[in-house]
């Protein structure tokens, strides 16, 4: 069995070097990720039901957090971080064992895609009878509108890429894509050279495990210092924002995609004339 260095250098390398990651994806994703990967190898456990698990634990945290109960909700956000720990295993379980499935590039997919949105609207379920910031109804359509938000930036972030390959196939004829086609954001980056690090810093607070830190900080806040902290002021404004903030990023994500997919289809055109 490989050392724990070794598993690093062999799984891990690959995802880490020459990306650009969010805040803490090295030490608090990969860091603890690997340690499990190296238990889980020594049985007869697959990746695909390490996808099963972390789709659970992300459910369990729904539950948990919908319970209004503060230091259950701290639980609950446990459970959200343990589900990004075991996305990061299965991956690194299926390279260790070259065993690579489209059923678990699908079940990969819908566990990224629906379990931030359960985590507001768990979030939304333990506030919306306590709050004394909004009314019930309000914080429950904040609820929708954040969840919604992390479905569709999931969903436009995709769709360039979707059609871009449905283009290619022309629905019929699978062919190896020509390469050096430019992905499709990569030219707004040179683009926005100037801002892009102010961009890029605020594009932080959309990745879901800084949202995971985000709402665990305002409750432990609230715990500390606020003297009526069981009617969550401080998480509620926080949703507030995140509402608004997330839809921004949406209509980003729209923008972004519909100034860049005509260009893309452009050159692939040219490259495949050529």
């Amino acid at each position: 069995m490989p050392t724990i260095s070794e598993l690093r250098e062999s799984l891990q390398r690959e995802k880490i070097e020459g990306r650009e990651r969010p805040w803490g994806y090295v030490w608090l994703q990969r860091g603890p990720s690997i340690y499990l990967t190296w238990l889980i190898a020594k049985t007869h456990l697959q990746p695909n039901t390490i996808t099963g698990a972390s789709i659970l634990a992300g459910v369990i945290g729904m539950l948990l957090l919908s319970s209004g109960r503060w230091g259950i909700m701290l639980l609950g956000i446990f459970f959200f971080y343990l589900n990004l720990i075991l996305d990061r295993v299965d991956g690194e379980l299926a390279r260790y064992r070259q065993t690579f499935s489209l059923k678990g590039i699908y079940g990969d997919e819908i566990n990224h895609l629906i379990i931030p949105a359960l985590f507001f609207a768990g979030l939304t379920c333990g506030i919306a009878e306590l709050s004394a910031s909004f009314p019930t109804h309000i914080l429950v359509g904040l609820g929708g509108i954040t969840a919604s938000a992390m479905i569709l930036i999931r969903v436009t972030h995709n769709i360039p890429y979707q059609i871009y390959l449905k283009k290619y196939i022309k629905y019929e004829v699978l062919r190896p894509l020509p390469t050096g086609i430019p992905l499709p954001t990569e030219d707004l980056r040179s683009q926005y050279a100037v801002i892009y690090p102010v961009v890029r810093a605020v594009h932080q607070f959309q990745d879901f495990l800084i949202i995971l830190f985000v709402f665990a900080a305002s409750l432990i806040a609230e715990r500390l210092w606020s003297i009526s902290y069981f009617l969550f002021p401080i998480t509620s404004w926080m949703l507030l924002g995140y509402a608004v903030f997330l839809s921004l990023i949406v209509l980003e994500n729209f923008w972004k995609g519909m100034r860049s997919i005509e260009t893309r289809m452009q050159e692939l055109e040219k490259t495949e004339r050529g």
